[in-house]
């Protein structure tokens, strides 16, 4: 599997920190200026406009992914919706995608799996293509992630139990991929994902499920234990170590390292652990935020529009991926 083309869309509207802080009113509770900033290492980060879905920004980001790889809508012939916000419960967002981008030969639906649905959205599309049950497939993300912020609080403890929701963002992202010849085994696509379950419900968004199904309190995102980011972390960092080895992904061939952006706290950690080269390794959570599946395709997307990395050029990109419940995943490809 290759990639043939790439895009994104972000928001117009920008929210810094301390707009944020401001937003909460923080002062009420005299917490100290860039506070959220100084936990998460985000600059700013967009928000979608009330009139916007996430299928907007999936459309957006596959219609420049589309025009990109060099593909008509109509030569789309499988649609990925990989993402945590979706438009609307029934049907799958995809159809309106689908319809939004005119790709009428394409079968369509839904991906779920936390913020790592859009690798998992990758793997699928390398299982459809290598049993050639699809040739060319559009694998996109669109999220709104900002309508599930809390942005008042009653006290500061309320404030302690959601401040790592704060570098939350929106955008959209897409990337369309296709067949490829390999020569050679080792230029074939290789991915390795893993669950640990045991903390499926911590940091959990209880909104829009059966649980909660009319309860507007529960729609909105939550700290997840310090108990189980130091637990998880390290089970990923030992996750990601035995499949670069396994793998045999030498540090020095790889072009970009693509973790998923969660705080930039965290992405300098896995590179002090793994041994990852900070000026290789992509770092876009200062200007976005933690925009959901949205990260990967779009941290590949800009860094092909910058020409720090090229399609064709056989480059390596190796691709770190996390998402809540927990599933990791690692995936190593030659662009």
């Amino acid at each position: 599997m290759k990639i043939l083309g790439a895009g994104y869309s972000v928001p117009k509207r920008k929210v810094t920190s301390e707009e944020l802080e401001t937003m909460m009113d923080f002062e009420k509770f005299n917490i100290r200026r860039g506070m959220s900033k100084l936990l998460s290492g985000v600059n700013e980060r967009g928000f979608a406009e009330d009139n916007e879905d996430s299928s907007d920004y999936a459309v957006r980001a596959g219609k420049m992914a589309i025009e990109s790889s060099g593909l008509a809508p109509e030569d789309i012939d499988l649609l990925l919706f990989c993402s945590i916000t979706s438009d609307f419960l029934e049907p799958a967002t995809a159809m309106k995608i689908r319809e939004d981008l005119g790709c009428c030969n394409a079968n369509c639906y839904d991906l779920k799996n936390a913020c790592n649905a859009f690798l998992t959205g990758m793997e699928i599309a390398n299982m459809y293509i290598e049993t050639g049950r699809a040739k060319n497939i559009l694998i996109c993300s669109g999220e709104i992630l900002s309508r599930y912020l809390r942005m008042k609080y009653n006290d500061p403890q309320e404030i302690a139990n959601a401040n790592a929701t704060f570098s939350l963002g929106d955008a959209g992202g897409a990337i369309v991929v296709t067949a490829k010849e390999c020569s050679d085994e080792k230029d074939r696509l290789k991915s390795i994902f893993r669950t640990s379950s045991e903390f499926w419900n911590d940091g959990i968004l209880w909104g829009g499920g059966t649980h909660y199904a009319h309860q507007p309190e529960m729609a909105y995102f939550q700290n997840e234990s310090r108990q189980m980011i130091k637990t998880n972390f390290a089970k990923a960092s030992e996750f990601y170590a035995k499949a670069m080895k396994d793998f045999n992904i030498n540090i020095d061939d790889v072009a970009l390292f693509i973790p998923h952006q969660i705080t930039k706290y965290l992405t300098l950690k896995t590179c002090e652990v793994l041994g990852l080269p900070i000026d290789r390794t992509v770092d876009i959570i200062g200007d976005n935020g933690n925009i959901g599946c949205s990260s990967i395709p779009l941290a590949i997307a800009k860094n092909i529009e910058s020409g720090r990395i090229k399609l064709g050029s056989g480059q390596q990109i190796v691709i770190f991926g996390f998402g809540n419940g927990v599933s990791m995943a690692l995936m190593s490809l030659y662009i």
